[in-house]
């Protein structure tokens, strides 16, 4: 199932119908989603309450197994659809549903989304690159979420101040993997290329460049901060060859693919003078030309961990207690990276 956002639309909210019976969301949903831990008094209480205020049973009401929301940024990036795709088949196989949303551009709009899952009755949340990646940016929307009791997963980004589980590609192996690899060629001028600095994954990404970095000689590595999309990393890539990088290091695929353009661009060939590796490694990261030498996110392994997390706690579960687990990646090495140039070599270790 999918959730899109509608204008206008005006529904009882979960948190109204709580406060009216002196309950909590958490139970309004298990009452209104047919589900077990809820004694038949405040059952019918709840009931009431919510035909006054024009709520009724939802779809879980119909089915017994478990429903979890699932909030992606889009599905036009092939690792967000990834994401989609494994979650909801580790959902599947522990008899679970999924009803999946995209596209919450702003803070508002992904509370709406998160709102709109506890009105039709999940049990869990788990949220892909949400805006809780973003360093500093509002989270009390989230605290509705586990205030109410409900599990909530989210996936690369942390947030000290938020009680909730949260699952991350471990970026410190990541980005210390690429950059041992490109020493290994020989590469003393290695550039940066990612997207908006005051997120979470970029901020990782940078701290790790910068400390692995700081010895490589009295120049500083250059960084490119575009966005991650094919348009950035053609931009990128042209930028950061500007500055003398015989290896870019991109924070995305789709980035990488760009990037691999926009050294084309400048009359130069990848590998021989310019090496580029990508992240993620999508399904056509072997299908580029040159293939791209890529970090492969273990996706499969933080689906499944996240769906763990988030059916883990059982109907009586309150507020789930702050946990963190990162999952190392895999560096893939294919065609996009090689030798340094000559005369690029001379970096003493």
């Amino acid at each position: 199932m999918t959730l899109e956002a509608r204008e206008g639309e005006a529904v009882a909210r979960l948190i109204d119908i709580a406060r009216a019976a002196g309950v909590s969301e958490a139970t309004v949903s298990r009452v209104l989603n047919g589900k077990a831990g809820v004694n038949e008094a405040t059952r019918q209480a709840v009931l009431e309450v919510a035909r006054r205020l024009g709520r009724g049973p939802g779809p879980g009401a119909l089915d017994s197994g478990p429903l979890v929301g699932v909030l992606v940024p889009d599905l036009d990036n092939q690792v967000f659809a990834a994401w989609a795709e494994r979650i909801e088949a580790e959902l599947f196989g522990r008899g679970a549903s999924a009803l999946v949303a995209m596209r919450a551009r702003t803070v508002e709009r992904e509370r709406e989304f998160l709102q709109r899952f506890l009105h039709c009755g999940v049990d869990a949340i788990i949220v892909v690159s949400g805006h809780h990646a973003q360093h500093r940016g509002p989270v009390d929307h989230y605290r509705e979420i586990t205030d109410g009791g409900t599990p909530l997963v989210l996936v690369n980004g942390v947030r000290e101040e938020l009680d909730a589980a949260f699952l991350s590609t471990d970026e410190e192996h990541a980005v210390r993997s690429v950059l041992t690899h490109l020493q290994e060629l020989g590469h003393q001028h290695v550039g940066l290329a990612v997207g908006d600095e005051h997120t979470w994954p970029v901020r990782e990404k940078l701290r790790v460049f910068e400390a692995v970095t700081a010895d490589w000689g009295e120049r500083s590595q250059p960084v490119s901060f575009t966005d991650f999309s094919y348009a950035g990393g053609y931009e990128a890539a042209r930028d950061l060859v500007a500055r003398g990088a015989t290896a870019i290091l991109c924070g995305s695929d789709v980035m990488a693919a760009g990037a691999l353009e926009g050294v084309r661009s400048q009359g130069l060939s990848v590998p021989r003078d310019v090496s580029v590796a990508g992240y993620d490694d999508v399904f056509w990261a072997a299908l580029t030309n040159p293939p791209l030498t890529t970090v492969r996110q273990a996706v499969g392994s933080i689906a499944r961990a996240a769906v763990r997390t988030a059916l883990g706690g059982g109907e009586e579960s309150r507020r789930p207690a702050r946990t963190e687990v990162v999952v190392r990646p895999q560096l893939i090495v294919r065609g996009s990276t090689a030798a340094a140039p000559d005369g690029a070599a001379s970096m003493v270790w």
